[in-house]
């Protein structure tokens, strides 16, 4: 979960048809006849699981900020929207969300998502005309990171990564991140770390001639500092072309760039790295056993997306294609699965359209008609129907949320027998 063509920033989906939703947890009704939706642009923000965090070292102290008009919290009792929700166990958790015309909240549960405590770092409020969207990656109950931007993609004249150690009580900013020479857009689409100490923001700079601009940023240090690893103008891999959907680090070096061209040139986009960032290498996925030939067919678009690794050696990605060379054109669904870090891969179809893996084995394929995998994906059981796109976040293989999705429609959803049944929650601010 960046797009640089003026990326299309894709605020997808659609919300819910939840018919008769007015108690806090009220059952949704499948739907009796589930709708084909194309695949999505841009991968779901839900992040891969990763191994347990190193303890976070305190970071030094940095310039002070002294907002002006900082986002102002919400008061008790207040409902609101969430937009993307990351779970840490049962009860604890977090969420980004707000109201219709206010820019990104952040937002902590202690009860699994019925109440919650608005923990907002002190960002100074967006001008009038415009709102601000915020991009977090949150590892544990008491530690994340959150960076904003406006919804317009105006370029800020500063921008920081705010880090929190006591669950939202305290911020931290970083030092501003460096902005030179960009003007035309900025869009932070994917924020991750992978200890406390190494990690990464990707961020949208611009578009132009199936080229999606981004500037990669590292950090050593826990997020006190960032260093602009590489950008338009120091990118020699080659990997400004075309629209990234998704990008991934297993281990301090070790990481993956997942993205589409939507039929601008056959095949996959798809690269890794083995130095933390600093250079990709293309990887050419072998094409898939049943439809040899289709990745060197250009009336098939074919892009990667949703990259699920549970180690260096062992991932899923996804790679959905739309065949042109019909009429009308037809969508094909694809996992590829590694078991030796990208030497080799193994294919098999799947239901469409988004993927979602909690383990190795146990998987769910998001669209109209959810289906579920307990083998990785070489098999599937459809499991319910619904009437909205959902982006999901399983703490076991039962327990989920989800943020539903129908048209300008969002509802915040849980499930606790893994994906069956889903009731609604109406996420309010607690005393």
């Amino acid at each position: 979960m960046i797009k640089k063509t003026i990326i299309p920033i894709l605020l997808m989906q659609i919300l819910i048809f939840l018919v008769g939703c007015s108690s806090p947890a009220t059952t949704i009704p499948a739907s009796s006849t589930p709708t084909t939706f194309p695949p999505t642009q841009v991968v779901p923000p839900s992040a891969t699981p990763i191994p347990p965090t190193e303890t976070p070292t305190p970071l030094p102290p940095t310039p002070t900020l002294t907002p002006i008009n900082p986002i102002q919290h919400f008061t008790a009792g207040q409902e609101f929207t969430v937009s993307s929700i990351h779970m840490v166990d049962a009860n604890l958790g977090w969420a980004i969300g707000g109201l219709t015309d206010w820019g990104d909240h952040v937002l902590s549960t202690l009860d699994g998502g019925l109440t919650w405590k608005d923990v907002t770092p002190p960002e100074e409020a967006a001008p009038s005309g415009d709102n601000l969207a915020a991009t977090g990656f949150f590892p544990d109950a008491q530690t994340g990171w959150v960076i904003y931007s406006y919804t317009s993609g105006i370029t800020p004249s500063q921008s920081v990564v705010w880090r929190t150690q006591d669950g939202g009580i305290t911020w931290q900013a970083s030092q501003p991140l460096d902005l030179t020479n960009l003007s035309e857009f900025y869009n932070p689409s994917h924020l991750q770390f992978v200890n406390g100490q190494m990690g990464w923001l990707m961020v949208h700079v611009g578009v132009g001639m199936n080229h999606d601009y981004i500037i990669l940023y590292r950090s050593n240090n826990g997020g006190l500092t960032w260093d602009r690893l590489l950008d338009p103008y120091t990118d020699s891999s080659g990997i400004m072309s075309c629209s990234k959907t998704g990008l991934l680090f297993t281990d301090n070096t070790q990481g993956w760039l997942t993205g589409d061209c939507h039929g601008v040139a056959a095949g996959v986009q798809l690269f890794k790295s083995s130095d933390g960032g600093a250079t990709w290498a293309p990887v050419t996925l072998p094409d898939p056993t049943n439809a040899l030939g289709l990745f060197s067919n250009f009336e098939a678009a074919c892009g990667s997306y949703d990259p699920f690794f549970f180690s260096n050696e062992l991932g899923h990605l996804a790679v959905n294609c739309m065949d042109y060379s019909q009429d009308p054109p037809t969508y094909q669904y694809y996992i590829f699965t590694t078991y030796n870090g990208g030497s080799g891969w193994v294919s098999s179809t799947y239901p469409g359209e988004s993927l979602y893996f909690f383990s190795e084995g146990t998987g769910w394929a998001l669209a109209r008609k959810i289906h579920r995998t307990t083998d990785g994906g070489f098999t599937w059981k459809a499991i319910a129907n619904v009437n909205w796109d959902v982006e999901v976040d399983f703490v076991t293989e039962q327990v989920g949320w989800g943020v539903a999705r129908a048209e300008t429609e969002f509802a915040l959803v849980k499930t606790i027998d893994g994906g069956a049944k889903w009731v609604m929650l109406v996420p309010r601010m607690g005393p």
